[in-house]
């Protein structure tokens, strides 16, 4: 997978706007003194937040290649947007008057504590039996705490993983408060280089893609997948 829905979607909605009567007729919506300037400030526009979209993709493909790439993650995630259309009737402005730079910035100061968080989940961690067994052995952790780091914490669960010889993923396990129900527990896994991670989810009814999948389980049957503790 080389590209995710971030660029392609922008680039297919670019090209969108650069064959619009607006660009390509621009005397007949425009007024003369901008007929000119207005699809080129819009085109300097949307080639600015290209780049946001590049960082995106390159978080979204697990592949942190850019510059400061992680603090740009944790930076956006914190701005908490709405990216509902519906629920955000600004949200195209909002993504527009974003800038790269201070995101990163403010992502850099909550990098940090968002790592402190992870390490001491980390640190908890245990050694389960996938499936009672059936897809060999990995690391769990409990994060009731923080299961909006479950990407993050899980991905650095399953290099402590196989670097114990084990498998190369990861089982975040926490509850779902919207379904009022402290029985249940949704376990997401990640997974890093090709560990699979998609026949474990569809096996219990549920589902994500190679390095990211999840599905629901009961506490009970959980528990019976432990093997014990591992020391950090």
């Amino acid at each position: 997978m080389n590209r995710s829905g971030a660029t392609i979607s922008y680039d297919y909605f670019k090209d969108k706007l650069e064959s619009s009567k607006c660009f390509t007729n621009p005397d007949k919506y425009y007024d003369e003194a901008d007929a000119i300037q207005c699809p080129k400030m819009l085109l300097s526009q949307y080639t600015r937040v290209r780049q946001l979209f590049e960082y995106i993709e390159d978080g979204d493909l697990w592949r942190w290649k850019l510059k400061d790439s992680k603090a740009f993650s944790s930076g956006l995630k914190d701005l908490n947007i709405e990216f509902d259309a519906n629920l955000n009737p600004t949200l195209f402005n909002q993504l527009l008057s974003l800038s790269l730079d201070s995101i990163i910035k403010n992502g850099r100061e909550t990098l940090l504590k968002k790592q402190k968080l992870i390490d001491d989940i980390l640190d908890q961690s245990f050694e389960i039996s996938i499936g009672g067994g059936s897809f060999g052995k990995c690391l769990a952790v409990i994060a009731d705490s923080i299961p909006e780091l479950r990407s993050e914490l899980g991905h650095q669960l399953a290099t402590k993983s196989q670097n114990l010889n084990m498998r190369g993923i990861g089982a975040v396990v926490y509850k779902v408060p919207e379904l009022e129900n402290d029985e249940i527990v949704k376990i997401s896994l990640r997974s890093i280089e090709n560990e699979d991670t998609t026949p474990i989810s569809q096996n219990f009814g549920g589902g994500g893609h190679r390095n990211a999948s999840s599905f629901m389980s009961t506490v009970a049957d959980f528990e019976r997948w432990k093997v014990a503790i591992v020391s950090s």
